[in-house]
């Protein structure tokens, strides 16, 4: 009987061929595949224990980076007023504690001599670079070069210092910045050849071209103590406002020009002629300032703030044609054009607006001399009493009408028939520019905005209101030792965290059966988990020299249980903050501090050539294999499976032949009987 690879027939014969090759595939299965896919299931729980100590590592590494030096050398501001009587200040200005550039680290920075532009060095030339205590990083030019080509191998040479180049009367120099700050990391420079000009050694007698720009500066805290404070004046932005102006008023020529303090003039551009385009053009320029349109009810008036406080910035607008009515002179005068010595006036008259009232000047002779004069013009305004003072200026045979307002407000004149040309407008101050005011244990501090800074090292005061004769303020820098005892907890429980959930994927359970394996959780055997546990106890186990003494952690209430988790000891942490506060911030986090080394000891296990991504690589190497000799098991199965049936097929068919004979001969020999 023909029979096909594979195919079974269970009518063949007698025997059932489908059961007996399913039970001898079996059997070769549970000796060839079992053990594969055992081994794979175990490789997974690896990888999928690893993934999850990972997890935890990686949130115990964001913690650390909570935990800065401020968090263990936090201070607080206490302000108190023992002023007596009446009418005492209260919250005259807050304190921001060490938010000043006073106390924070400064990298070194160093700058060459000045190089003329497109000088040439050579091919082969080196420059070493060393910061610090690190070894030096020579950087040797691979073609002749321009100082670009100099700055730019030096960057791409990974010395630990970041090079750019500045430019003044004396040449192209070389900045050399080290990009980490401190006093440990100085910059030392030798060179050879076309860049032997590039030395720098603070310690050499040897003279150098290459000259400190900036000195490198440890981070510090602010000065604790006990500070006298008084606010007398508080800064403010000069801010002024035009004259009324009528709803629909256009400014078709002209220009208009605004300048702040010692900045350069900005020349304004209105794209519509309206006063909104005017604003706009303002507030589109770099003008330092800022415009808004403000309506009285009747009229508009165009206002101008300067970007920036302080008395360095004030405002000088000029605007000639319609923007005239614009125009803003420091001095808050209008002063009007040149006009020759001895001009008479014969007919018209003038309006004066000012102080918000409108008030019509008719000059006459009040000289007595037979004509009307600038003179004459200058009494008859300061006889109208219109809040303004008139008076005149002379020089090189020219006068001058000069306005200067009792108040604030902006002054507006305007001349008719032969006054027309004393005709000029000049915006109104609502706010002058001014320094802050304020004296610190006696001293006079000024300062062009109400955040102080610097003035008390470590300290910004964030003025806000001017304080009296009878307030006595005091501000106390202090410790602040709750903050300590906050950033201690956190530092302890983010540990603690790490430590459990690791003891729970390595955790091992006795078996209570006599003969059998014990339960182990996923990375209980594994060897890498132990060692990154004993990294990190040794560095929790670090000791730092202080001005007191050498620390530890135990001296100042953390310690090891006996589960390897910390405890906190909030008694002997406030004790040790009392006697050494600064010793404590030195021991966590200085650096070669407690919680830096366990943060590059962090950086290091999850970096992509650490312990973890090692382990993890491997793990999924060694699946792959299992996976490829499971595919190679399967197949195998597969042609033995085919290889059975056919065999058993064969023997199916070869018996029920037999059975066929035997019957026949059955038969036959049945006959001879009979």
């Amino acid at each position: 009987m023909p029979t096909s690879t594979g195919s079974i027939s269970t009518s063949a014969g007698p025997l059932d061929v489908a059961t007996l090759v399913s039970q001898l595939i079996s059997v070769e299965s549970k000796a060839q595949l079992t053990p594969l896919t055992t081994k794979a299931s175990g490789i997974n729980a690896l990888i999928s224990g690893y993934g999850n100590l990972k997890s935890a590592l990686t949130t115990y590494q964001s913690a650390l980076k909570g935990l800065t030096a401020a968090s263990f050398s936090s201070q607080k501001a206490a302000l108190t007023n023992a002023g007596t009587g009446t009418n005492l200040t209260t919250d005259p200005f807050t304190a921001d504690i060490n938010t000043d550039s006073s106390t924070k680290v400064l990298a070194q920075k160093l700058q060459s001599g000045g190089f003329a532009q497109g000088q040439t060095f050579n091919a082969g030339d080196t420059i070493a670079i060393k910061v610090g205590t690190n070894q030096p990083t020579f950087v040797t030019l691979k073609a002749n070069a321009t100082l670009a080509g100099v700055r730019d191998a030096i960057n791409a040479g990974n010395t630990g210092v970041t090079a750019s180049i500045v430019s003044d009367g004396s040449g192209d120099h070389l900045v050399f910045e080290a990009n980490t700050g401190g006093t440990a990391n100085t910059i030392k420079l030798t060179a050879n050849n076309s860049l032997s000009s590039l030395f720098y050694d603070a310690s050499s007698t040897h003279p150098s071209s290459v000259t400190q720009l900036q000195a490198p500066r440890d981070a510090s805290k602010a000065a604790s103590g006990q500070y006298a404070i008084a606010v007398s004046q508080l800064a403010q932005a000069q801010k002024v406002s035009s004259t009324g102006i009528a709803p629909g008023t256009t400014f078709d020529n002209g220009i208009l020009a605004i300048k702040t303090g010692t900045g350069s003039t900005a020349i304004i551009k209105p794209t519509t002629n309206t006063l909104a385009g005017v604003r706009d053009a303002i507030n589109a320029s770099d003008a330092g300032v800022n415009a808004s349109i403000i309506s009285d009810g009747t009229n508009d008036h165009l206002v101008v703030t300067a970007k920036d406080s302080g008395a360095a910035n004030t405002l000088r607008i000029s605007g000639t044609g319609n923007f005239s009515m614009l125009s803003f002179d420091p001095s808050g005068t209008l002063i009007s054009p040149s006009f020759t010595t001895g001009q008479t006036y014969n007919a018209g008259s003038l309006t004066l607006q000012a102080g918000g009232q409108s008030v019509t000047i008719n000059p006459t002779d009040l000289d007595g001399n037979g004509s009307i004069g600038l003179n004459d013009v200058m009494k008859a305004i300061n006889n109208a009493n219109a809040n303004v003072t008139a008076s005149i200026t002379s020089s090189g045979g020219q006068d001058h009408l000069v306005l200067a307002p009792s108040g604030t407000s902006p002054i507006s004149l305007v001349g008719a028939g032969d006054y027309a040309n004393l005709s000029g407008s000049s915006m109104g101050q609502l706010a002058k520019a001014q320094d802050a005011h304020v004296s610190i244990d006696g001293v006079a501090v000024t300062s062009s905005s109400n955040k102080v800074a610097d003035a008390i090292s470590g300290v910004t005061l964030n003025l806000a209101k001017v304080t009296n004769s009878n307030d006595n303020f005091s501000l106390a820098i202090t410790n602040d030792n709750s903050g300590v005892s906050t950033a201690a907890n956190t530092f302890v429980n983010s540990y603690n965290t790490l430590a459990k959930t690791i003891s729970s994927m390595t955790a091992q359970k006795p078996s209570t059966t006599l003969g059998a394996a014990n339960t182990s959780a996923p990375l209980g055997a594994e060897s890498s988990v132990q060692n990154i546990i004993n990294q990190l106890r040794n560095t929790l186990m670090t000791s730092m020299g202080t001005t007191n003494g050498t620390l530890t952690l135990s001296q100042i209430g953390i310690s090891f249980q006996k589960d390897g988790t910390l405890a906190l000891d909030s008694a002997k942490l406030t004790t040790a903050t009392n006697a050494n506060f600064d010793g404590i911030s030195t021991l966590l986090t200085s650096t070669n501090g407690v919680i830096p080394k366990l943060q590059t000891l962090m950086d290091s296990i999850l970096s992509d050539t650490g312990i973890i991504a090692t382990k993890t690589n491997g793990l999924q190497n060694s699946l792959k294999i299992n996976t490829d000799q499971q595919t190679a098991v399967n197949a195998r199965l597969t042609r033995l499976k085919d290889t059975y049936t056919n065999q058993f097929n064969k023997l199916n068919v070869t018996l029920s032949s037999m059975q066929s004979t035997q019957s026949y001969l059955t038969q036959q020999l049945g006959k001879l009987v009979k």
